[in-house]
């Protein structure tokens, strides 16, 4: 019965090929779409999961009173971690992470940037499950100086000969001595590395500094049944019993699960760039949203074929096949079309992948061996085959064989059903109009809004260790500065972006507790003109005024948060690293110095040449290249070696919003598959029904009907279905989509108009493709049309 089932079944396709190929088709695409969410979504559930000890490994991080850091800072101070291993019972090991300085390696003739690299713990393979391939998992970073390179490093500096033992050196001035070589770290890691230094090799006072030199991310094992809450209790009493009283008040440790870090981790100066879990869901609804539609036109098409099948129906039920019988054939076709589907949506998918890997720089691709993929393709082909097929199923099978081979059996009895389907099929498609509106005017927002500085045409450049002292920075500077195209070129320890830093001032009238949260910047003389800042009040630093290495700026909303009428009678202090108090010399108009999804916050900027690390270059647009080209040029000759290096700071700043540039492409891209998916469906039902009402169009065309008037006798009521649908998804969407703008402090507002357009589109959509089949049934001949039975 099986084969007689599918024979039947596929001749049923092969009959109605324009019909079938439009189920199949939606239901490709649908399936395609499924494949390619699935796979992004298990990848970034993936993260970290392959360490052997994923369970009982935490990251300590901690909340810090009047602090800017929203969600509390990633990284804490050296000692904690230690401390904490000698004193809590329930702590394992310890392993303590360290951004290692852009670093110029060479070997030999061979000299390279490296910036991705970190301080590390000896312990670190105690931890976590990367692959030491070549040396001791113990001893490799014991030892000061020594270093673990990457596969990919090792191979880039010695190529095919034995790496361990070998000496790499930084700028001829200090060496490192390869004790290990690590396979590549998997991609979905929450952060990766080229290579790590051992963390003796850092200097003595950063480790020992309970509050300052917060920089070490920390990584705590469990022992096995150890309660993490528990643990954080006790992290809060080491505190108090190693902290200056009212110290530890300022801290509140917690410890996050290894495994969530990437996806729900939002934490100031985070070890990598993680994923908001809340885009998965998104994806994961469009899939599923369009797979729905895909499913929709597969019940909506073979309800509207009802009449034209329901003599087959009585025929076989006067013949003696039972319900049940009938019920298995329909079910048959549903699921062989299904099937068909999932083999074509294969190969769209293939396609589909390799576009977003080249698009995106993913690197994800299908494992059809992975049980989980493989569970996934038989749900959708068992759901889209059993669901869309079991209500055409059921209904035709319940025919009365007389009323069917009467011809009394009518496809309006399954209008409502069908109406109803399809205003929901184009709900979807208006919310998701809607959705791809908002997102792409935040965007646009985002990236026209006014930040009071200005980004475009500045290169940053990043200086190794031994280019960072006040004399070589002010060397360098000068050379570059005679370049021709050159504008203006400053020196700083950080920029906007997220680079700011948080230390503690010193303001009479405020005490730790009452001070507000405030953010600094240490630049020089020219920043404000590099980056076009603009002066509220005072003035800026300048070399006309020795004693502006000792004064402070602050931004308006400094000024406004510490309540002071009159900034530039007011003094700050930065007892934490030793400066005196200064006086506040000017007030800077605020600006945006991280993303939109933070408020500005205040903000204090002074001088301290000695923490310069970078070069910031504003370049004149019209000879942008051959600019580029007269740097490296002057570069090669004044700083010989270390390699022209640099990047472009709006490129950097709109990385910050990467995660919604991200999500406004794929959602415009799925939005414009489901408005695809929602027309194969209308024009299947439309070309279906204008077919089922030939000879009465024939009728009226010899009564006099215009072919407008039989056009819109056609579209009508499906015109009506969508502004119903325009209706309902309206309100969700605004819903929705305001919860969505509610995690930037910056957005902007939902608008009438992009209701409007969504509406309009939708309409001309629906128009435009029922017209097509409308205007072609209105054309036919009459005499053909009445003699079409």
């Amino acid at each position: 019965m099986l084969q007689n089932y599918l024979k039947i079944a596929w001749r049923n396709l092969i009959k109605n090929r324009v019909l079938s190929s439009l189920n199949i088709l939606g239901i490709t695409i649908g399936f395609a779409c499924c494949l390619l969410i699935f796979t992004y979504v298990q990848n970034e559930l993936s993260y970290d999961r392959y360490h052997s000890r994923k369970d009982r490994i935490f990251r300590l991080a901690t909340e810090m009173k009047n602090s800017s850091f929203e969600n509390g800072i990633a990284k804490v101070s050296g000692p904690w971690g230690l401390t904490a291993q000698l004193t809590i019972p329930e702590i394992e090991k310890v392993v303590r992470f360290v951004f290692a300085s852009k670093l110029v390696l060479n070997y030999d003739e061979k000299q390279f940037y490296e910036s991705n690299g970190f301080f590390a713990d000896a312990g670190v393979f105690n931890v976590f499950s990367w692959n030491l391939e070549e040396g001791n998992l113990q001893k490799a970073l014991s030892e000061p100086n020594t270093i673990i390179l990457s596969r990919s490093m090792a191979n880039k500096y010695f190529g095919n000969s034995d790496p361990i033992g070998k000496v790499l050196r930084t700028n001829n001035e200090e060496e490192y001595r390869v004790t290990g070589v690590l396979a590549d770290v998997p991609a979905n890691s929450h952060f990766t590395f080229d290579y790590l230094i051992s963390m003796a090799t850092l200097k003595d006072p950063e480790q020992q500094d309970w509050v300052r030199f917060n920089h070490f991310y920390t990584y705590f094992l469990l022992k096995d049944g150890a309660s993490y809450p528990k643990v954080e209790g006790q992290l809060k009493h080491m505190l108090t019993q190693n902290m200056k009283p009212g110290e530890a008040d300022m801290y509140t440790p917690f410890l996050q699960p290894l495994t969530s870090i990437h996806l729900y981790s939002k934490l100031f100066r985070e070890i990598g760039t993680g994923t908001d879990v809340r885009y998965l869901y998104i994806f994961g609804f469009v899939g599923l949203f369009i797979l729905l539609i895909a499913s929709i036109n597969f019940i909506n098409l073979s309800t509207a074929r009802a009449s034209l099948r329901a003599k087959e129906v009585g025929v076989r039920k006067t013949s003696g096949a039972a319900k049940s019988a009938l019920v298995y054939q329909f079910l048959a076709e549903s699921l062989l079309t299904s099937v068909l589907a999932a083999v074509l949506a294969i190969a769209f998918a293939y396609i589909g992948l390799h576009f977003l890997n080249s698009y995106f720089g993913w690197s994800l691709k299908f494992d059809f061996l992975n049980p989980a993929l493989v569970s996934t393709c038989l749900v959708m082909i068992l759901f889209v085959g059993i669901i869309s097929g079991s209500y055409p199923a059921f209904v035709m099978s319940a025919f009365n064989p007389i009323r069917a081979l009467s011809g009394q059996v009518s496809v309006r009895s399954n209008a409502f059903l069908r109406s109803g389907l399809v205003v929901f099929q184009f709900a979807i498609s208006v919310f998701m109009i809607i959705a791809t509106l908002v997102i792409i005017s935040q965007q646009k927002f985002i990236q026209t809004k006014n930040l009071g500085f200005d980004k475009e045409q500045i290169i940053t450049i990043e200086l190794p260790d031994h280019l960072q002292t006040p004399e070589k920075i002010e060397y360098i500077k000068q050379e570059l500065e005679q370049t021709r195209g050159v504008v203006h070129i400053s020196a700083s320890g950080n920029r906007p972006g997220g680079s700011d830093y948080g230390m503690p001032v010193d303001i009479k009238g405020f005490t730790p507790a009452t001070m507000p949260a405030m953010r600094c910047l240490v630049v020089d003389e020219d920043f404000l003109k590099t980056y076009d800042i603009k002066i509220a009040e005072g003035r800026g630093f300048s070399r006309n005024f020795p004693s502006d290495r000792q004064s402070y700026l602050i931004n308006e909303t400094a000024a406004k948060a510490l309540g002071w009428k009159n900034p530039l009678q007011q003094k700050i202090g930065l007892s934490a690293v030793g400066r005196p108090e200064g006086d506040v010399i000017g007030v800077v108009k605020d600006f945006h110095f991280r993303s939109m999804h933070e408020a500005i916050a205040p903000l204090y900027i002074f001088m301290e040449p000695s923490w310069f690390s970078q070069i910031s270059i504003k370049l004149n647009t019209t000879e942008l290249p051959k600019t580029l080209s007269a740097l490296d040029t002057k570069w090669k000759r004044i700083v010989p070696d270390v390699p022209f290096a640099y990047s472009f700071f709006d490129e950097e700043f709109e990385a910050l919003h990467q995660s919604e540039q991200r999500t406004m492409q794929i959602v415009s891209w799925f939005t414009m598959i489901a408005i695809f998916v929602s027309c194969l469906g209308l024009f299947g039902i439309t070309t279906l029904l204008a077919e089922q009402r030939t000879k009465e169009i024939g009728i009226r065309k010899v009564l006099g009907a215009s072919v407008t008037g039989i056009t819109m006798l056609l579209s009508k009521d499906f015109l009506v279905l969508v502004l119903v649908s325009v209706l309902i998804a309206s309100p969700l969407a605004w819903y929705f989509m305001d919860q969505w703008l509610a995690d930037f402090a910056y957005r902007i507002s939902i608008s009438w108009w992009m209701f409007a357009v969504a509406g309009i589109l939708a309409v001309t959509i629906a128009l435009v493709t029922v017209s097509f089949q409308a205007v072609k049934a209105a054309l036919m001949n009459p005499v053909k049309s009445l003699r079409s039975e």
